[in-house]
Order: structure tokens, then sequence, then C-alpha cells
């Protein structure tokens, strides 16, 4: 599970200076090989960036729910990453309406100062945590069908405890984004994440 984490974290510390740009712009800027070291973009070369925060504060979340008893019930487990995200977005200078916004002090990722750092967030991961309820799938807050889901979603396949990884992902990943596509894409990459560990 480090290593997945890790591995995640340097990956996109790598591909972080070249986010949108086009194959023809990244061997325009890199040469032909693309992409071989750290580089400057967004963040200084190697940071970590906002999504691996993010990653990180939903294994916090899990790691608490185990820990609280939340499992086997989603419903617990949701709000505990929910309020893992609502730490997240103290890290990024934000706050929050949710009646649980200064209730959130479990946890020890806020704790470490290169996650306690604004690192470039989406705009819909913001809006959502900001406002005053969590998002769901019956009750979405948004149509945002954005990637901000399914990129800090691996730690829900990593999960073993986590009895039905698809279901879940696609809950945590409804928090902030309310379209099918935005909340499916990460059930479906928590489901593979857990067979490919299988």
């Amino acid at each position: 599970m480090r290593g997945a984490l890790l591995g995640g974290a340097v990956g996109d510390a790598l591909g972080a200076p070249v986010e949108g740009a086009s194959l023809a712009e990244i061997r325009a800027r890199f040469g032909p090989e693309g992409v071989r070291d750290f580089a400057p973009g967004r963040v200084r070369p190697g940071a970590i960036t906002d999504d691996t925060q993010m990653t990180l504060f939903t294994a916090e979340g899990l790691v608490l729910a185990v820990r609280g008893g939340a499992f086997p019930e989603h419903s617990g487990v949701v709000r505990t990453v929910h309020r893992a995200y609502l730490r997240w977005l103290a890290t990024q200078g934000e706050r929050s309406r949710h009646p649980s916004f200064e209730r959130t002090a479990e946890g020890w990722l806020r704790e470490i100062p290169a996650l306690d750092a604004r690192r470039g967030p989406g705009m819909t991961c913001l809006s959502a945590l900001r406002g005053d309820r969590m998002g769901r799938i019956q009750q979405p807050l948004n149509v945002s069908k954005g990637c901000g889901g399914v990129m800090r979603i691996a730690p829900v396949g990593l999960g073993l405890a986590i009895a039905d990884p698809f279901q879940l992902g696609c809950e945590i990943a409804a928090l902030t984004h309310g379209h099918p596509s935005g909340y499916l894409a990460a059930g479906v990459q928590a489901l593979v994440i857990r067979e490919m560990l299988q």
C-alpha cells in the first residue's frame, strides 16, 4: 500500500509540469522521450501535488474510519472521509460552511508541512467542500464530471477491509462530483485496483 501511494505521488509529481499539455507540446519542451525527471511547473519540481494531497487525505479518512468502527457501514466511512477532505480544504487556506468543519481536529496529515500547503486545487473540489452539506449520489451538489473524483480514489481499492470498493469509490467521489461520469469512473478505478491487488 505504501509503495502504491508513493508511486502515485512520484508519478503525479513527474506529470504535474505537463498536465493539460499535448504530446507535441511535451516533446517540444522535453524532447522525443518526454519528461524524464522532475521539472518546473505550477509548484517547485518534485513537490507534492494537490492530487497527491487529496489521495493521502482519502487514505487518512479510511484509516480513521477503521479505527472508529465505521466499517462496514458505508455512510459512516463516507462521513469520516468527508471530514478528512474538510481538513484538506483547510490546508488550502479555505473554510467550509459544513457544520462539522470546526470539529475536524482528528488525523495527522495537517501536521506535515508539505501537505499543509496550497498546490493548485481543482475548483470543483473547493466549491463542493466549501458548502454546508455533503454531496451524495442521490443528492448531488453539482453536475461535474471532471477528474477530481477519480484522481484521489486509489486508497479505496487498496483497502482490503472494504467489501465493495466500487460502491464506496462512487460515494466518496460524489462528495464533490455529482455527474455519473464523475463518480462512476472513481468506482471503476477502485474496483480495478482491488482486482489488481488480488
